[in-house]
């Protein structure tokens, strides 16, 4: 049997005095090696990694320039595809419209410049059907079985339902929308005339 070694607290064995170095944050927090967490910590605004010539940002956001041109982009490579009458939305943005009357009015109200448009087809946001046995997952017994067919039987009354209803709402889709020629020159007219 071994026996075990025996430090006592006053004994230089128990702790020395060491010389550290490492990187701290102007918070005076110790970071180690950890230079990018040090100056993180330790700065309010920063460059652009991507683009040092774009404006300094705060350190706790981001790049304004390179996030708008990445959403550029990405309008840029959406497919385009015929309005069909379907709701509409402006990217990125959370203007709405149901019908081609709000779509008019909007754009000659507000001097929308039509090259700048950038308009997407709206996709429905359905209500999702409920499972009980997630339900109740917390209140059912190891095998997850719910035994109650009349609860069992209210769900499915409920999901027939949920199956049947409207969107709950519209969201932007994948699809760029091309509004029907006559409708941008009913707008462009109406502009030029007083």
């Amino acid at each position: 049997m071994s026996e075990e070694k025996v430090v006592m607290y006053e004994s230089p064995e128990a702790a020395s005095i060491q010389t550290v170095t490492g990187w701290v944050g102007a918070d005076g927090r110790f970071w180690g090696n950890d230079e990018h967490m040090a100056r993180w910590c330790g700065s309010t605004h920063r460059r652009c990694e991507k683009n040092p010539d774009h404006p300094i940002y705060e350190v706790r956001s981001w790049c304004k320039q390179c996030h708008d041109e990445s959403r550029q982009a990405k309008f840029a490579a959406m497919p385009v595809k015929e309005w069909a009458g379907e709701p509409l939305v402006i990217f990125d943005g959370d203007e709405y419209f149901f019908d081609e009357d709000s779509l008019r009015d909007y754009l000659i109200d507000n001097g929308v410049d039509l090259a700048d448009l950038q308009l997407c087809i709206c996709e429905p946001n359905m209500p999702r059907e409920i499972d009980p046995s997630d339900v109740f997952c917390d209140d059912l017994p190891e095998d997850g079985e719910i035994r109650d067919q009349q609860l069992v039987a209210a769900f499915d009354l409920l999901n027939e339902m949920i199956r049947q209803s409207e969107p709950l709402s519209w969201g932007e889709g994948k699809f760029a929308a091309k509004l029907p020629q006559a409708l941008l020159d009913e707008i462009t007219s109406s502009r030029v005339t007083p």
